[in-house]
């Protein structure tokens, strides 16, 4: 069932709820009325009866002024009928019902053909010469039945035309309310479903459906970045992958056929070892850069010294290139504020970033001098990186962070373009920025990492 169905049905059915109370608040209301004027009308023929023994001239006169079916009986103090009127005699008197007469008013109803709706009657006593006679009139309320029947009729047809109107009505209503939406699922179309440069254009500007086709075209162009990351990132690692791979089998094809000497089959080992060597730690910036991606930021819960994390990298970096200097310098705002300056995430993630960025700093500035800076400002800390090497290209400068991907002037320096993609995706987790600058003979990374300072009591 579409949601305009389910929005003209729920609408109908409370209309039409609505309708049927309000028609049953009417018809009780005007059931009450009816009974209450019966009533007032029985009780003034039944206190007319006193006229039989004051007035009897006046009496038989107001006779004439009945009401549809009446009859009427008057009884003296031994129940003995003392008048009996010419209408029909279709109530049978019980004791009872003069006993409880003689006590006080009395309202009764009975069924009698050929009315299919109950007589009503009142009984009621009075007081003549010391006697106390009992007075009962019994009549059809036809005309109050006929107009109560007609409203009942009227009510009817009333509600029927109503909730057919409303029925349209509330079809047209949830038409209009979900055009929007019909336009938005109109425009998709299986064709459209791997074509991630598609757009939703909606007419509306301010309500639900241009919100909804605003928010899936943010999320086509995240996808359609994804895609093309996805596809440059296979593209390149597939041909990375495949180059060690083919030397070694070249390497080994040529030591099978031609190497004759223990000598000789050693040196291709070697030689095909170590590509293969590279083909792991490919494999395995590849498997990191899949497992970064898959983290997600309300993980990252831990407290991290960052003095602590840089001394680490420092020390496990200084084990791996023993000959690389690097200076690590402390802002006096961070020196005086460190042991108050909170920053939550991942010291090991983090050393993988701060690790990464030693590495590119040393490889391509042929290992001179690094510089290491620490800063605080407000609440945001900044990790600065400078190296002496030979720069980046500025037309290559804002595809850096782009996986495989390595500037042109690298030459044969050994590298896979995985390592600032890593450490991007990661600084992102900790909802930070990465920003790389550089020119000749000088490039800078600064980490910059949301902080807070814990406040002194």
């Amino acid at each position: 069932m579409s949601i305009k169905q389910r929005i003209t049905i729920w609408f109908a059915t409370l209309v039409a709820s609505l309708l049927l109370l309000f028609s049953l608040f009417i018809y009780q209301t005007y059931e009450s009325y009816r009974r209450s004027l019966m009533r007032n009308r029985l009780q003034r023929r039944a206190l007319a009866g006193q006229l039989y023994f004051q007035n009897r001239t006046e009496f038989h006169r107001s006779s004439y002024l009945t009401l549809p079916d009446q009859h009427e009986i008057i009884l003296g103090p031994d129940n003995n009928i003392i008048y009996k009127s010419s209408g029909p005699d279709d109530h049978k008197l019980t004791k009872g019902l003069l006993a409880q007469a003689r006590q006080g008013e009395i309202q009764f109803t009975y069924d009698a053909p050929p009315w299919n709706k109950p007589k009503e009657g009142v009984a009621l006593s009075f007081i003549i010469d010391g006697q106390r006679y009992v007075s009962v009139v019994t009549a059809y309320d036809l005309p109050g039945r006929q107009a109560s029947n007609s409203l009942l009729f009227i009510l009817f047809i009333g509600n029927v035309i109503l909730l057919v109107i409303v029925a349209f009505a509330g079809f047209l209503f949830a038409r209009r309310s979900m055009h929007p939406f019909d336009q938005l699922i109109e425009q998709m179309n299986p064709s459209s479903a791997n074509d991630f440069s598609f757009r939703l254009q909606s007419t509306s500007t301010a309500d639900e459906a241009a919100y909804l086709a605003g928010s899936f075209n943010d999320l086509l162009g995240r996808l359609q970045v994804l895609a093309d990351s996805q596809e440059h990132f296979v593209a390149y690692a597939s041909h990375e992958l495949r180059t060690p791979l083919t030397v070694v089998k070249g390497i080994l094809e040529t030591s099978i056929a031609y190497d004759r000497q223990l000598a000789d089959t050693r040196l291709s080992m070697e030689k095909a070892l170590l590509r293969l060597e590279d083909a792991i730690n490919l494999a395995n910036s590849l498997l990191q850069l899949a497992e970064v991606e898959g983290l997600q930021s309300v993980k990252m819960q831990q407290d991290v010294n960052i003095v602590d994390t840089i001394l680490d990298t420092i020390s496990y970096f200084g084990e791996k290139h023993p000959d690389q200097q690097i200076d690590f310098v402390l802002s006096d705002a961070f020196t005086e504020s460190s042991q108050l300056t909170h920053v939550t995430g991942s010291p090991v993630l983090l050393r993988t970033v701060l690790t990464n960025i030693l590495d590119n700093a040393s490889k391509y500035s042929g290992k001179k001098p690094i510089v290491l800076d620490v800063d605080l400002t407000g609440n945001q800390m900044t990790i600065i990186v400078t190296d002496q090497g030979m720069g980046i290209p500025d037309k290559q400068i804002s595809d850096i962070f782009m996986p495989m991907m390595r500037a042109n002037n690298v030459g044969k320096i050994p590298g896979y373009g995985l390592g600032l993609t890593i450490a991007k995706k990661i600084i992102d987790i900790h909802q930070g920025t990465l920003e790389v600058t550089s020119k000749t003979n000088q490039t800078s990374v600064a980490i910059r990492l949301p902080a807070s300072t814990i406040p002194v009591k």
